[in-house]
C-alpha cells in the first residue's frame, strides 16, 4: 500500500501584492477561489496519478483543477478534510508586506519550534491521515492533491502511524512524496 502526497499546481493569483495583515483574510478568500495558472503538468506526477487506485484532493478550486489536469476524465474524491491549515490573522494596520512574507510569519507564530499545530488543525491532519490510510487499504494506493502545510502535517501523522516516507514532504507546485505502509 502507498499514499502519495502531492501539492497542487501554481494558482493563478499575484503573489507580489503588498497588504496589511488585517487584509489577510480577504487575500486568503481570493487565494482559495483562484484557479490554476496555465502550464504543463510534469509527466512523472501524471504517470503516478494514472497508476494509483484512487485520486483524492482538497475541495478547494486549485486542488480540484490540479486533479483534473493530472488525470482528465477520472473520478476524483474531493473533501474539505484535506483543505489547507488556515493561518491566524491579526487586525494590525501596519506594516504592509507581500502575502508570502505574512504567511511565513504567521506560520512561525502559530507553529513555534518545535512545530506544533493548533489543536483543531492537528486533529484534522490526524483525521486526514486516517482517511488516506483507509483509502489506501481499500484501493491499494491513493494520491492526494493537497496543500503545502497540511501536507506536512499529514506526513507527520502518517509517519507516527508507522508509514515510511520523507520526514518533510516535497512542497513545490506539482511535487509529490511517497509513503509506504509498514510491513
Amino acid at each position: 500500500m502507498q499514499i502519495i502526497l502531492a501539492r497542487h499546481g501554481q494558482p493563478e493569483l499575484r503573489l507580489d501584492s503588498w497588504f496589511r495583515p488585517m487584509a489577510l483574510q480577504e487575500w486568503l478568500r481570493l487565494y482559495d477561489a483562484a484557479g490554476l495558472a496555465p502550464g504543463a503538468v510534469p509527466a512523472a506526477i501524471r504517470a503516478q496519478a494514472a497508476a494509483v487506485g484512487v485520486l483524492a484532493c482538497s475541495d478547494l478550486r486549485r486542488c480540484t483543477e490540479s486533479a483534473q489536469r493530472l488525470a482528465p476524465g477520472r473520478a476524483v474524491l474531493g473533501e474539505a478534510l484535506f483543505r489547507e491549515a488556515e493561518p491566524p490573522w491579526p487586525a494590525w494596520l501596519a506594516p504592509r508586506l507581500p502575502p508570502l512574507a505574512w504567511a511565513a510569519m504567521f506560520r512561525l507564530a502559530r507553529f513555534p519550534v518545535p512545530a506544533r499545530p493548533a489543536p483543531v488543525t492537528a486533529q484534522r491532519a490526524r483525521q486526514a491521515a486516517q482517511r488516506l490510510v483507509e483509502l489506501a487499504r481499500r484501493h491499494g494506493s491513493v494520491l492526494l492533491v493537497g496543500h503545502g502545510l497540511m501536507g506536512q502535517l499529514i506526513a507527520r501523522e502518517l509517519r507516527a502511524l508507522g508509514w515510511q516516507g520523507p520526514r518533510q514532504p516535497a512542497s513545490g507546485y506539482w511535487q509529490c512524496s511517497v509513503y509506504r505502509a509498514p510491513d
